[in-house]
């Protein structure tokens, strides 16, 4: 079989005619480094692998411990995609790194020549890889002691998850327990439900045109008093409410809304009751209590999601808690003096 073997001279191209020629190797590299960040302070988006002469630059840390790691992996099952001197590329190797991209990204390799983008990019990092091996550069001690650190890393994420899984889900008495004892935060203050009819006026108005607003809301007023709908009412009126005939919602204490909207909807005495004309930020109105939702504490089927919620991640640090204390009575740890130099 006839294999194409790399051009010597795309080999040699500056680094910015690689990058630019090969986008998804730039991105795989970020990704990778995202996936598996390397030591403080190198950047994500630091892909200067190569210097003008196609040869390696200083060796930026993060992309090699990444390219040393898991560039350099083998597979033998049947769906191959790929095929270098020494290594193949397989469809689960082809999905591993897609994963890895951010969504719009990925959406590119749903064509078949996206997807070759990729597997060209794939075998790109592997011989990057090889070639760093070729110059014994994962032997040198800083290399090797940032790989150690990496698998500590990894290894120390693993331990969590397993901690993790071995303790389960919060049961039921545990959440019980807590709704018992923490009930009372997920208490839900009183509600109103009002609607209104408004007659618009600017804060900075003069005093006529707030006048001529008051007059307005006067007439409003005087047509419900005469027994007209207030929904009917509401529709002569300003703001986005009179699309709903005049409903504002909810509101409760402290919302955020009108403070003298809100004060005069909770001295409304009785659903169905009116207030007078009142004066508002936004301009004059009349008020309508729809409904009074008293305050209460939901029930514990009610709140079980709320719960597990604020629980789940309590348990989840007493545990890593108690194992870290468990480790380090068991390590016998002591901290020497940390003091300076005097």
């Amino acid at each position: 079989m006839n294999r194409r073997r790399p051009d010597a001279r795309a080999a040699a191209q500056p680094r910015s005619s690689l990058m630019e020629k090969s986008p998804v190797a730039t991105n795989l590299a970020r990704s990778v480094v995202t996936t598996h960040p390397g030591p403080p302070g190198v950047s994500v988006n630091d892909t200067s692998w190569v210097d003008a002469a196609g040869a390696p630059s200083r060796v930026k840390r993060a992309v090699l411990l990444a390219a040393l790691v898991l560039g350099c992996s083998s597979s033998d099952p049947a769906d191959v995609v790929g095929r270098f001197d020494g290594g193949v590329v397989t469809a689960e190797d082809l999905h591993r790194e897609a994963s890895r991209l951010p969504p719009l990204l990925r959406a590119r390799f749903e064509t078949e020549a996206g997807r070759r983008d990729m597997v060209g990019a794939i075998v790109d990092k592997r011989l990057l890889a090889r070639e760093a091996r070729r110059r014994k550069l994962h032997e040198d001690p800083e290399i090797r002691r940032e790989l150690e650190e990496l698998e500590e890393r990894l290894a120390i994420q693993a331990l969590l998850a397993a901690e993790e899984k071995a303790r389960g889900s919060a049961s039921d008495a545990e959440l019980r327990a807590w709704y018992d004892s923490h009930g009372a935060e997920l208490a839900q203050p009183e509600r109103l439900r009002v609607r209104r009819v408004l007659a618009k006026v600017d804060p900075g108005a003069s005093r006529s045109d707030r006048e001529r607003a008051r007059e307005r809301a006067e007439r409003f007023a005087g047509r419900l008093r005469a027994g007209e709908r207030f929904e009917a009412v509401a529709v002569s009126g300003d703001g986005p409410e009179r699309a709903r005939g005049g409903d504002l919602g909810l509101i409760g204490r402290g919302d955020g809304k009108d403070a003298r909207l809100e004060s005069a909807a909770f001295e409304l005495p009785a659903v169905g009751a009116r207030s007078p004309v009142i004066e508002l930020t936004d301009g004059f109105a009349v008020l309508e209590l729809i409904e009074r939702r008293p305050g209460r504490v939901p029930s514990f089927e009610e709140a079980r999601g709320e719960v597990s919620n604020r629980l789940v991640p309590q348990l989840k640090r007493k545990a890593f808690d108690e194992l870290l204390s468990r480790l380090r009575r068991d390590a016998d740890v002591e901290f020497p003096s940390l003091a300076g130099p005097r």
